[in-house]
């Protein structure tokens, strides 16, 4: 009975250390993009002068936003060391604030001496923005297709992209944007895509983040995947570049 007792409690306590060994931090970013929620990450450590302030900027850039949330993490907390990895704060000067769109991309951040919460509001992604920035975090290419409601095209290029992404063994993500959406007007504007197309444009973006093909409705699969696994030596058809990941300098 002694013996049972003992490997009772045994199974308790490595079931506890199982439990604690799991990130509260995560675990809070999940419940927020669940909830659809952009997350303002103050990244600092015990003893780190300024955390407070930090965390006053973040709650006044939720006050500005108000489908957010802030959450705090310590660097140090061994169960956070994934998350440490994963957003590439190891080194970098505390307190740091992260901003994590509504589906748990990182879409970049400040250091204390720059973060202001005009800022801070400004990296929260429109929705379109938040799928290629999540797609090319799992290092995928992105083919997004510029359209709108009365493009009779619409659905053979979404089609080609389809079969594009099929030969790319689903390392590609088709993601459509309309263009009359208001909630993605600056995001176009970004992608130097011109709102008053009257045809469907599919633009590649390579892994890299860079863009590296634009393409109207007679365009191949095989072409989108030549393009997709371009690598530029700097920005794309135009000087222009995919949406950027990291935390600001």
């Amino acid at each position: 009975m002694k013996k049972n007792s003992l490997f009772l409690l045994a199974v308790i306590m490595m079931t506890l250390i199982s439990f604690d060994s799991f990130s509260q931090t995560q675990q809070k970013i999940d419940a927020a993009t669940d909830a659809g929620k952009a997350v303002f990450l103050v990244v600092s450590d015990p003893g780190v002068a300024e955390t407070d302030k930090a965390l006053e900027i973040a709650k006044q850039s939720n006050k500005s936003y108000s489908n957010s949330t802030v959450i705090q993490m310590n660097r140090s907390e061994p169960a956070d060391a994934d998350l440490v990895k994963q957003f590439g704060v190891a080194g970098a000067p505390l307190p740091v604030i992260l901003v994590l769109s509504q589906n748990g991309s990182v879409t970049g951040g400040f250091v204390l001496a720059q973060a202001t919460p005009e800022k801070l509001v400004s990296l929260i992604p429109s929705p379109k923005k938040a799928e290629v920035l999540q797609a090319l975090g799992d290092k995928k290419s992105v083919f997004i297709v510029a359209t709108s409601k009365t493009m009779t095209e619409k659905s053979d290029i979404l089609g080609t992209c389809a079969q594009a992404c099929v030969e790319m063994q689903q390392n590609a993500k088709v993601i459509e944007i309309d263009l009359d959406d208001p909630k993605e007007a600056k995001f176009l504007a970004e992608l130097k895509i011109d709102r008053s197309l009257t045809s469907p444009q599919t633009f590649v973006i390579n892994t890299k983040g860079q863009v590296t093909g634009k393409f109207d409705s007679s365009v191949n699969s095989a072409t989108l995947v030549a393009s997709a696994k371009k690598v530029s030596s700097g920005c794309g058809p135009g000087s222009s570049c995919g949406p950027k990941q990291g935390c600001g300098k």
